[in-house]
């Protein structure tokens, strides 16, 4: 295996171990985790711990929506040579059908605010921006694939990770944090040993760092440019937030960590309408930044810094697939602990999907992606039913119909309750309507965008 394909696929299937191992501690406190795991240095059986601190069962080694996004990116990509949004759109629709009851679709915990993305795609037009909202961290790993298929940055990349962004959520810290991640993970693919063989020597992080800035302001630039009916730059307070926090961090760069990764959660916090006390919650200010700071500053390979990573809980599945994505571009490959490769369930189909992006085309043999994600989530729910105990099911059970939303995000999207007979009869019409027309749109293949046809 040469460097270049060491380091792609490196990145690949670090991004799917990072989101498998974060899965299992996902939304709890650094606390919690260490009363309930010790370290998170191996994927977890969370089944002893189901009621006494772990509210939903998560199948040992499975990864989760994240990694189940970045596949869609990535079949899309593979198969027309760009991340086109009607494709993407196309085949997040199909995914979103069909699953097991308390899931959106074969989707393993959705937030709110895709799920009303998703369910919205019938009726847009045009289909950039969304009208969600998000600001959560959820959708910059979508341009790993996009980023690893390129395989070096250019301007035609980071508009596709633009669009990429603009489908999901409107919001500028959100999509141009897109583009962030897709310019570091090329980032980190160029970078080689040194003489002394360190891949990290203290000028290249600085080095990176003030790199990022420029890529937050190009696509600032791109965004300008060719999404000017947007017009995202009205928001100039959050338009420009991604590029400072980046251009904040190297001005503090020379703190030690602990001061560090608490400004990250300041400054996410005069961003949001919440206050922000942990640098991994879910906000792109504080995921980003708190990611590339731990791959540069803590120095440690693989393993280290990932765990150290989803040792954090909150948004630890988020953080470790950007973790996992950028140390496996550094480090390559053969320097993930074989305990990962061989605990990570799917990993045949990451892999190979991995060598496809390399490669740059579809390889032969390639598991149909709906099918392949049914059957595992599937999997997942029968395997909850059987090890859930039964308080744990009734608790879990209220809120099934909410599908198996981030409890962080749902209060927006909350359904009405029952004893409101007006409200609930609305919002059942609305969700039935959105489910008849979202089937009738699942024809959608991977044709080419009006844009990709100028």
């Amino acid at each position: 295996m040469n460097s270049s394909q060491d380091k792609i696929l490196g990145s690949w299937f670090g991004m799917a171990v990072g989101d498998a191992l974060g899965m299992a501690v996902k939304g709890l406190k650094p606390e919690t985790v260490k009363q309930c795991f010790g370290s998170m240095g191996d994927f977890k059986d969370v089944r002893q711990f189901l009621g006494k601190g772990v509210k939903r069962y998560r199948m040992k080694g499975l990864y989760g929506i994240t990694t189940q996004r970045a596949l869609v990116v990535a079949d899309v990509i593979l198969k027309t040579k760009k991340a086109q949004s009607g494709a993407i759109s196309g085949l997040l629709q199909k995914l979103a059908v069909n699953g097991p009851e308390g899931y959106f679709g074969s989707f393993r915990q959705a937030e709110a605010g895709f799920f009303h993305a998703v369910e919205s795609f019938p009726g847009r037009e045009p289909l950039l921006p969304a009208d969600q909202n998000h600001t959560g961290g959820s959708y910059p790993p979508l341009a790993i694939a996009i980023a690893l298929f390129h395989q070096r940055e250019s301007a035609e990349m980071i508009r596709q990770c633009l669009e990429t962004g603009l489908l999901l959520s409107r919001n500028p810290m959100e999509v141009i944090g897109t583009a962030l991640a897709g310019h570091l993970t090329t980032r980190f693919l160029a970078l080689e040993p040194d003489a002394d063989g360190d891949v990290l020597a203290p000028e290249i992080s600085r080095q990176i760092l003030e790199g990022a800035v420029v890529a937050c302001e190009q696509a600032e630039n791109i965004l300008n440019e060719r999404f000017r009916q947007v017009d995202l730059a009205a928001d100039e307070k959050n338009f420009q937030a991604m590029r400072l926090t980046v251009q904040g961090t190297l001005d503090r760069w020379e703190e030690g960590p602990a001061s560090l990764y608490g400004w990250f959660a300041e400054n996410a916090s005069a961003y949001s309408k919440n206050k922000i006390t942990q640098p991994a919650q879910g906000h792109v200010l504080t995921l980003i930044p708190l990611a590339l700071a731990m791959v540069l500053k803590e120095g440690k390979e693989f393993s280290g810094v990932l765990t150290d990573a989803v040792n954090r809980g909150k948004e630890s599945a988020r953080l470790g697939a950007l973790i996992g994505a950028w140390a496996g571009a550094l480090y390559g490959f053969d320097a993930i602990p074989k305990h990962f490769k061989s605990g990570l369930v799917n990993a045949k189909e990451i892999k190979s999907r991995g060598e496809a992006l390399f490669q740059r085309r579809a390889g032969k043999g390639l598991k149909d992606l709906v099918e392949m994600e049914l059957a595992l989530t599937n999997k997942e729910f029968e395997e909850a039913k059987r090890v859930t105990p039964k308080k744990a099911q009734k608790e879990t059970g209220k809120s099934a119909s909410r599908f198996d939303f981030d409890e962080d995000e749902f209060e927006e999207y909350a359904m009405p309750k029952k004893e409101e007979v007006a409200k609930w009869r609305k919002f059942q019409k609305d969700k039935t309507k959105m489910k008849r027309d979202r089937r009738r749109n699942l024809n959608v293949g991977f044709e080419p965008d009006e844009a990709d046809e100028e």
